[in-house]
């Protein structure tokens, strides 16, 4: 419980600013260091830690501080694979709704017209997809908007298919299924997240890291203030930047939907 109240705690707070995260991860991550310095000070306060116990001490800490550079790193991969996989998405869509559109051409009469002017429609909402969406309320409206442009895509290339099966009319059919396959996956990368237990074990094994150089500065009898706080920022904005990858929809790390615009564009003038 603990764990979790704490991350959605930090998650409240990069809803209202990812500055205002960054202040608070640094401020949290100096008390908790500053907790441990004074706790290795009073543990030695009453005699000198000697040469062996100030390096095994270092040791510990040296080898905590590598699990955290591990942890760090592994979280951020994570989370710019998710972003990759994000980018990705926009571009295979984009060349699917523009390898639709030809096909439609190619079928030509009323129905190839109207299938094309669906198409440019059906882009339209797309583009509002990756752009506009905020709240559960956007999503859910743009949804309903792309199901419905679907609907009647899927309806003029089934009278197609059925009043000429063709291989054009195939093709088409399998055009637009991969479209709509495409939507699917990108609602599904835009939804999906760093595990929240490897975010958990990430904060948890940085509050120990700190908590512990701390306790080595204490025992040492020296705070090290100036290069501890350099460090503690940096650890401070790894994590910022990890959890605004992670939010693809309110951070400042966003998805280009430019492939699309481009795709739009190539339909040539609205008629």
């Amino acid at each position: 419980m603990g764990h979790a109240f704490l991350l959605e705690a930090l998650a409240a707070v990069a809803d209202e600013s990812l500055m205002l995260l960054f202040v608070v991860l640094v401020l949290l991550l100096m008390a908790v260091t500053e907790f441990g310095y004074r706790i290795g000070r009073r543990a030695f306060e009453r005699r000198a830690a000697d040469e062996p116990a100030r390096s095994g001490i270092g040791f510990i800490v040296g080898g905590i501080l590598g699990l955290l550079a591990f942890l760090l790193g592994i979280t951020l991969s994570l989370a710019e694979g998710r972003h990759d996989e994000r980018r990705a998405v926009v571009l295979d869509e984009a060349n699917a709704i523009g390898t639709a559109w030809l096909r439609a051409g190619v079928i030509g009469g009323e129905e190839g017209a109207r299938m094309q002017r669906a198409l440019v429609d059906y882009t339209e909402v797309r583009i509002r997809v990756y752009r506009d969406i905020r709240t559960r309320a956007d999503a859910d409206r743009l949804d309903a908007e792309t199901a419905a442009l679907q609907t009647t895509l899927w309806e003029t290339a089934t009278v197609v298919a059925r009043a000429a099966p063709t291989p054009i009319s195939g093709l088409m059919l399998a055009a637009l299924n991969e479209t709509f396959d495409l939507a699917m996956t990108q609602k599904r990368y835009f939804t999906e997240r760093v595990p929240p237990h490897i975010l958990r074990l990430l904060l948890w094994t940085s509050i120990i890291a700190v908590g512990a150089m701390g306790y080595h500065f204490g025992v040492g009898g020296t705070r090290q203030l100036v290069m501890s706080t350099l460090l503690l920022v940096l650890w401070a904005s790894a994590i910022v930047l990890i959890i605004d990858i992670n939010r693809p929809r309110q951070g400042t790390v966003t998805v280009s939907h430019a492939p699309l615009e481009w795709t739009l564009e190539g339909f040539g003038p609205r008629r």
